[in-house]
């Protein structure tokens, strides 16, 4: 191996670098950080949401037995009557108009905002909403869970929403399907009950953004406990590493120096080959002799430190 060739190797190896410990962290930990706390927050949004839908729907459904309990004895005959009444005559019913009012009584104090009865074959034969008696609900999910004696729930966003008491805005709201059932248990008709759970749901949101500051202050204690951690690992990665650079330089030195000595002693062995082959003099080969031993002597050669 030649000078050139381990002078390249040597500069090969001065250009590495040391692995980078904290620019890795800074980022795989920030990704990290963020994906924890939006995950912790959005599982908590949901928990509370789920949560908030079971108790509304259980809420509905304990109301819908109170409206049952009073206005169902009243109005039952006449409800079962509308199967052959159009819309229009429903809504002019003088029974319709007594019904809206029992609802609305029982409605007092309530943050209920609407509802909606429907018959066994799925008309809407009551609404709060007056214009929508008459409409067809046979196909609708939650009126067929209710036929069939189940609970169904759904909270959605109402950007307006005909309210009893007028048009509402901006509210956020569950709507119940609750089975209507005589004493035999037997359903008799599905209640629909709109809950107007806003203020819940703006808690929620509150609650929300206190966890995503608890969690994000926490995390952010934690990236700076293992940041500095790390920073000082990474000292110690890169004081290492540069040792070990100096070491092999050293050693890529010691390399180059036993190569020039092989040298030296090649060339003055050549020469001395030649000079005995020239028939010199003995003191010309002994003053050659003394010009080698001097360069010798002026070599400094490498010796690896103790």
């Amino acid at each position: 191996m030649n000078n050139s060739t381990r002078s390249e190797e040597s500069q090969g190896t001065i250009k590495k670098k040391p692995f980078q410990l904290l620019r890795y962290f800074t980022i795989t930990s920030l990704i990290a950080f963020v994906l924890v706390a939006v995950s912790l927050v959005t599982f908590y949004r949901r928990l509370a949401v789920k949560e908030l839908i079971e108790i509304g729907e259980s809420k509905n459904a304990a109301l819908t037995q109170t409206f049952s309990n009073v206005i169902w004895p009243e109005f039952s005959n006449f409800l079962g009557t509308t199967s052959d009444l159009s819309a229009d005559d429903i809504r002019a019913h003088p029974e319709t108009a007594r019904l809206r009012q029992a609802v609305l009584e029982q409605m007092q104090g309530l943050s209920v905002i609407k509802v909606k009865i429907y018959n066994l074959e799925g008309t809407t034969i009551f609404s709060t909403q007056e214009s929508q008696i008459g409409e067809d609900k046979s196909e609708n999910a939650g009126f067929l869970t209710a036929l069939n004696g189940g609970l169904a729930s759904e909270l959605t966003h109402r950007d307006t929403f005909s309210a009893f008491e007028g048009e509402i805005e901006d509210r956020d709201v569950i709507s119940s399907y609750v089975p209507i059932r005589n004493d035999n248990s037997a359903v008799e008709g599905v209640f629909e009950i709109y809950e107007d759970v806003t203020p819940l749901l703006e808690n929620i949101s509150i609650a929300q953004r206190n966890i995503a500051i608890g969690v994000t202050l926490i995390l952010a204690l934690l990236y700076i406990i293992l940041f500095l951690l790390i920073s000082r690992a990474d000292a110690l990665i890169k004081k290492q590493f540069i040792e070990q650079q100096l070491a092999e330089e050293e050693i890529q030195k010691a390399y180059n120096r036993e190569e020039n000595v092989n040298e030296f002693f090649r060339f003055a062995l050549l020469n001395i080959i030649e000079y005995v082959n020239r028939g010199s003099e003995k003191e010309t080969l002994l003053t050659h002799l003394e010009q080698i031993k001097q360069q010798f002597n002026d070599l400094k050669y490498w010796r690896p430190k103790s």
